[in-house]
């Protein structure tokens, strides 16, 4: 099962090329804001479960292109990021050194989400970070 976040921060089950919209199945979940529902639904899943499957299946999908999908934990805690590990599959002459970084929850953005630099100056932009 893929769980979603759409359109605004609704959750949905992803079903082929369809999203189905679960978010009133859970909506008991005790949560501050529609975005830290997805976190108590996964500390809660054994019981949840069920409801969730259930409303995939009854519910009435609407196609994945037609909406915005969000990030599907949008206030993560730590998020440790490792940089050129895409690289250490034999396209470098030797193992790079290890370069870890941390991103900022605000990073996080959603699939076609455009991505804001900040207003300073700056002689590199790293696209992986």
């Amino acid at each position: 099962m893929k769980l979603c976040y759409f359109n605004d921060y609704r959750l949905g089950v992803i079903k082929g090329d369809q999203v189905v919209d679960v978010t009133d199945a859970v909506k008991d979940i005790p949560h501050l804001d529609s975005r830290d529902l997805i976190i108590g639904l996964i500390a809660k899943w054994d019981s949840y479960k069920a409801k969730v499957e259930k409303a995939a299946a009854e519910g009435k999908g609407v196609p994945v292109s037609g909406v915005k999908l969000r990030p599907p934990v949008p206030k993560p805690g730590n998020i440790v990021c490792m940089a050129v590990n895409y690289m250490e599959d034999g396209t470098l002459p030797e193992k790079p050194a290890i370069n870890a970084f941390h991103k900022a929850a605000t990073a996080v953005i959603g699939d076609g989400d455009t991505m804001v630099l900040p207003d300073a100056p700056a002689t590199i932009f790293e696209c992986e970070a």
